[in-house]
């Protein structure tokens, strides 16, 4: 029996083995040899027996209960993909970039559902079908297979529009195959992923590779940074930058107070509760693409518009605020913390930096939050296997006034008593909606949200 014959008689792929069953087949691709027969026993006890599998294992199998095909290349999965998914309804729009992915493939999402357009998302926060949140996903950009079983359900759910978060790490290791977009949104160009990518030039390159490879023959470029345009003129008159945007339609934005902007085109008029420009500029990256697509402006925005844990206020009474971000670059740290001196408040931060990550950006962060706070309380992020000590001292000897807090629950603790007793702006960064923190190979669970809160009761 063929992949033809299985898919008429109602089998699908899976390419996780808890989702196996006795009409799947499960899909593993790894080229470890150890991995695979761990996975394979796995999805036996299932009751799942069709594998499709790296052809370098075939010599080490035998067909007995279970009917093995082979694959050697992208060229032979991306076949086995035709067999199985009709996806030619979907319109997909890929989000990349530096920074802002997130806050543009979500808020995207949620603009064009709060407006009667179905659409979905996959990426950071998981997979949502409308505004609904179907599952977690382990990666932004999860495994090509596991994309073609979300976008399956998208299209068997009448969706016609998908924000997919790519990654220039997920590009690289194949996860998008042969995916092509009609649209993509890129945020910007800065640095981040260098323990992945050796340098920045490389880095940059993965982006534009991406961009290039998989674009279908009319695809648009929506560009945040006008300063990109240059190195996408092939789009020719299929590119479609922010500030001719704003220039074009006559936009003004208008900070009203700290938490306040009113965004205004010749007939709408949009309050935005935000305190960070940068999100502001997110969201006008979002109306761009909506007034594009669906030719006139939404009639409806709300603050559902901005996903968990990026720039999120969880406190604001008697001077004293409380914010939580997921900031884990120069960039972003910038684009979070550039605005507070303009409001004369005293600034404490609690950050640390993720382990087995680029090492270089640990400087550069450091210096960054010092310009822009006046205490910098230094704990943990996500360690891994990395020293957490060592980590903590990079950070310490490039900040202004830092106070070395380890353990990140009291961390956090500290820094709001601070406030109890100061008053000020305690802003919470580098894991934003996380619900775990990782030592070792061990994830123990942890929210800042959650924690902060709890602590927030006595202000």
């Amino acid at each position: 029996m063929n992949l033809n014959e299985l898919k008429k008689k109602g089998y699908k792929i899976a390419t996780n083995w808890q989702e196996c069953n006795k009409k799947s087949i499960f899909l593993i691709n790894s080229s470890n040899f150890k991995k695979f027969e761990n996975y394979k026993n796995l999805a036996l006890k299932k009751k799942c027996n069709v594998i499709i599998c790296n052809i370098k294992f075939k010599k080490k199998l035998k067909q007995n209960l279970i009917k093995y095909f082979f694959y050697k290349n992208q060229n032979d999965l991306n076949s086995i993909a035709k067999i199985f998914y009709d996806l030619n309804k979907l319109k997909i729009i890929f989000v990349t970039g530096t920074n802002g992915k997130t806050s543009i493939a979500y808020g995207a999402n949620k603009l064009f559902n709060i407006n009667g357009v179905k659409s979905c998302y996959i990426g950071t926060l998981g997979f949502y079908i409308s505004s609904k949140k179907i599952k977690k996903l382990k990666n932004t950009t999860p495994s090509y297979f596991e994309i073609l079983n979300l976008l399956q359900m998208a299209n068997d759910n009448h969706i016609k529009f998908v924000f997919m978060e790519v990654s220039s790490i997920g590009y690289c290791e194949g996860r998008i195959g042969n995916l092509m977009y009609n649209y993509c949104i890129l945020t910007n160009l800065e640095s981040d992923h260098l323990d992945y990518h050796k340098n920045i030039k490389e880095y940059h390159l993965a982006k534009a590779n991406l961009i290039r490879r998989h674009k279908l023959k009319n695809s648009i470029l929506f560009l945040q940074n006008d300063n990109l345009k240059n190195k996408f003129k092939y789009f020719n008159k299929q590119l479609f930058t922010q500030g001719n945007f704003l220039l074009n339609n006559k936009i003004s934005i208008v900070n009203k107070s700290f938490d306040k902007y009113l965004i205004m085109t010749k007939d709408k008029s949009y309050m935005i509760n935000s305190y960070n420009d940068f999100m502001i500029k997110n969201i006008i990256t979002i109306l761009m693409f909506y007034k594009k697509i669906i030719k006139k402006f939404p009639s409806k925005i709300n603050k559902t518009l901005f996903p968990p844990g990026r720039s999120e206020i969880i406190y604001n009474k008697k001077n004293k605020v409380i914010i939580i971000d997921y900031a884990h670059s120069k960039d972003a740290y910038e684009n979070l913390l550039n605005k507070f001196p303009l409001l004369n408040k005293y600034i404490i931060i609690i950050y640390g930096c993720g382990g087995n990550r680029d090492k270089t950006k640990r400087s550069q962060i450091a210096k960054t939050v010092s310009k822009y706070t006046n205490l910098q309380i230094i704990t943990d992020d996500n360690p891994r296997t990395e020293d957490p000590a060592l980590i903590r001292k990079t950070l310490i000897k490039y900040s202004s006034n830092p106070i070395e807090v380890p353990n990140r629950k009291k961390a956090i603790k500290f820094g709001i008593n601070y406030i109890k007793k100061n008053e000020g702006i305690l802003i919470i960064a580098g894991k934003g909606h996380e619900e775990t923190q990782s030592y070792k190979d061990k994830n123990y669970s942890f929210n800042d949200k959650v924690i902060s809160l709890n602590y927030a009761k006595n202000l």
